[in-house]
């Protein structure tokens, strides 16, 4: 069973272990941090094994096998099930209903997304954020890379050279 003494906040759930949920699992455990992983794919989870411990098959997502697992012991859970988009709501109200403390789910369009946040959930929108991403590389000639941070704020890598090479921001 997964281990409740640890702090919830260094423990993550995934639930659906597609493209996403897998590099979101095999991210974590590099980090040192203890994973819940789960999915009704037994090769999936068989394919995760080598990243986490406490890899489930779950035929069934209910509130009954959610708790087998210990996904209520999780500081965040995160649902990556995209396309099933009546498993992927009624799995994040399961998980906002154990009492995690913080639930991300990932949506396939806007009113999938609208659906999640009023369950409580931050969503994502993991192939729309990345084709903005490449968009703004292409445009930019420069930028390496950028987070948003909101309000139309954002943290911008990019590449110098010239005159700028070897100087302070200031």
């Amino acid at each position: 069973m997964f281990d409740k003494k640890k702090n919830a906040a260094e423990s993550y759930g995934v639930i659906g272990l597609g493209r996403f949920g897998t590099a979101l699992v095999k991210t974590l455990a590099a980090a040192g941090k203890e994973v819940i992983a789960v999915d009704k794919d037994e090769a999936k989870v068989k394919a995760v094994r080598g990243y986490t411990d406490y890899a489930f098959v779950i035929d069934e997502l209910d509130e009954t096998s959610l708790k087998e697992t210990g996904m209520q012991n999780c500081g965040t859970v995160t649902i990556c099930i995209g396309e099933q988009i009546d498993i992927s709501i009624l799995t994040t109200m399961l998980v906002t209903k154990l009492g995690v403390p913080h639930v991300i789910s990932k949506a396939a369009s806007e009113v999938h997304g609208e659906v999640l946040k009023r369950l409580g959930a931050e969503v994502v929108y993991p192939e729309a954020d990345m084709a903005v991403r490449i968009g703004k590389r292409l445009i930019s000639g420069n930028l390496l890379d950028y987070i948003a941070l909101g309000d139309g704020v954002e943290v911008r890598r990019i590449t110098v050279g010239g005159r700028m090479l070897g100087k302070s921001v200031r």
